[in-house]
């Protein structure tokens, strides 16, 4: 069994200790690993902010760690394009634990859209200035549509990226979800 379907067991049983532990085990014999990097980050960030269930000594005990390997894995990979775009979706959430401000986040994005601008993935900002302009674009409209699809390429993606990528998705889902239904209003409205 690999390390994603063990830390996917675990996750699953909310076995949150165990899990972190587990990562850090990972990490220290694959240092170089950025993909676990990536997944402890979205675990202790997911714990300390989404998890509405999480003990409240989580946050004191996990909070240093959180921004430990934040600082670690941005000294590593900060110029790789996935790395940032992850990351900066993670800080989105965990800006306060890693002690970011949005400028940071926005440079992470825009950083990962030059180093991969032929990639749909990191396109986002676009996208999002796209819809400010005009929320009926026909371009913003066929990239809502091609991520709403059975076999998005976008969501190939992040296949192998656990909960990750499904937390990524379900963010890009819902934006474009609300994209779309916008769009419809607004042209329903139009016609009247």
């Amino acid at each position: 069994m690999n390390w994603k379907e063990e830390l996917k067991k675990l996750e699953d049983a909310r076995e949150w200790d165990e899990a972190i532990a587990f990562m850090q085990k990972v990490i220290d014999k694959n240092p170089d690993n950025m993909d676990a990097y990536m997944f402890m980050n979205y675990l202790l960030i997911n714990l300390l902010v989404e998890d509405p269930d999480r003990d409240i000594s989580y946050v004191a005990k996990y909070a240093p760690l959180a921004k430990w390997y934040f600082d670690e894995s941005y000294a590593k990979f900060s110029e790789n394009a996935e790395y940032l775009y992850i990351t900066a979706t993670i800080g989105v959430i965990g800006d306060f634990f890693w002690k970011l401000d949005l400028k940071d986040i926005d440079k992470m994005f825009r950083k990962a859209n030059i180093l991969a601008s032929n990639n749909l993935v990191y396109k986002d900002l676009y996208y999002y200035d796209l819809r400010s302009q005009n929320a009926q674009h026909p371009e913003l409209i066929a990239y809502c549509k091609m991520i709403l699809s059975e076999n998005s390429p976008i969501k190939e993606q992040f296949q192998d990226k656990g909960s990750l990528g499904k937390y990524i998705i379900g963010l890009k889902e819902g934006w474009c979800e609300g994209v779309l239904y916008n769009a419809s209003k607004l042209s329903t409205h139009q016609r009247k």
